[in-house]
């Protein structure tokens, strides 16, 4: 196997032998490389995908989302924090992420701002300080202002093409669901096409791939990561106390806490697809 840097899939072909993948070089230069099959794992935006023209059906989510990364310790300032923690306040969510050497915060933008303004250094500060004051300042060490899709792939499978990861879904990042969902793809696929590639399996074996992995994540990761987004957005008083007492007796009940951890690990989704056929 080779790996090939500073390279760029620009689109690709099939037929009944094999798919052909277009890749530009560094210099502008397009080649063509032949395999008898291709997995397209080139991201949300990916050129294979359209150049199969694979709708990639669903929406994109109003506001931007600030990530910020610094090497304040906020669990020093904050008692009993959490490596991964979300925080709903009633007027502005944010999420607080650990890192080896970090701290990332995430925290939702105006849409009508421009991401200049949203990245502000003033303004970035001053979001950081009315979340937790800090006497000596941030140190913001990167930013980066993005905005979210709820998307889905009409098919994961394109003849000898498959979709993964993210050029197959996207989802908002609450919950951390979609690098595991495209993880949990690249799994998924690579044990059906060595069965496929080894002769032990026809092709159409790849179409369970396809029902298997899209129905997960239209049903589990699609799904989970928008009940998260609006648990996060909600600001009506007695629709956060329902969120927050179901979240209480879940922790309170053994039993409802145990699938609750399946579900949102995604470990029940890995079941569920036994029965998929």
């Amino acid at each position: 196997a080779e790996i090939i840097y500073e390279a760029e899939a620009v689109g690709a072909t099939q037929d009944e032998t094999g798919a052909t993948l277009s890749v530009r070089r560094p210099d502008g230069s397009v080649e063509e490389m032949r395999a008898a099959y291709l997995i397209a794992a080139d991201g949300a935006r990916s050129p294979i995908r359209k150049s199969l023209e694979i709708p990639f059906e669903g929406m994109t989510i109003p506001e931007i989302f600030l990530s910020m990364s610094t090497h304040f310790d906020f669990a020093e300032a904050i008692p009993d924090l959490a490596p991964i923690a979300y925080v709903t306040d009633p007027n502005e969510w944010a999420v607080l992420l650990r890192t080896p050497s970090l701290w990332r915060v995430l925290l939702p933008t105006d849409p009508n701002q421009t991401e200049e303004q949203i990245k502000d250094p003033e303004t970035m500060q001053a979001r950081l300080q009315a979340l937790c004051p800090n006497e000596k300042g941030y140190d913001i060490v990167h930013a980066t202002a993005y905005r979210v899709n709820q998307r889905v792939a009409a098919n994961f499978v394109s003849g000898r093409i498959f979709l993964a990861g993210d050029s197959a879904h996207v989802n908002n990042p609450l919950g951390g669901m979609g690098m595991n969902g495209g993880i949990h793809d690249a799994i998924n696929l690579t044990e059906k096409l060595t069965q496929v590639i080894k002769g032990a399996a026809p092709v159409d074996l790849m179409g369970r791939y396809e029902r298997q992995r899209r129905k997960v994540t239209l049903e589990a990761v699609q799904a989970q990561t928008l009940r998260n987004r609006q648990m996060m957005n909600e600001t009506d008083p007695a629709q956060r106390r329902a969120y927050h007492d179901e979240m209480r007796s879940i922790v309170a009940d053994p039993r409802k806490h145990r699938d609750f951890l399946l579900k949102s690990s995604m470990i029940q989704s890995l079941r569920d697809l036994e029965a998929v056929a």
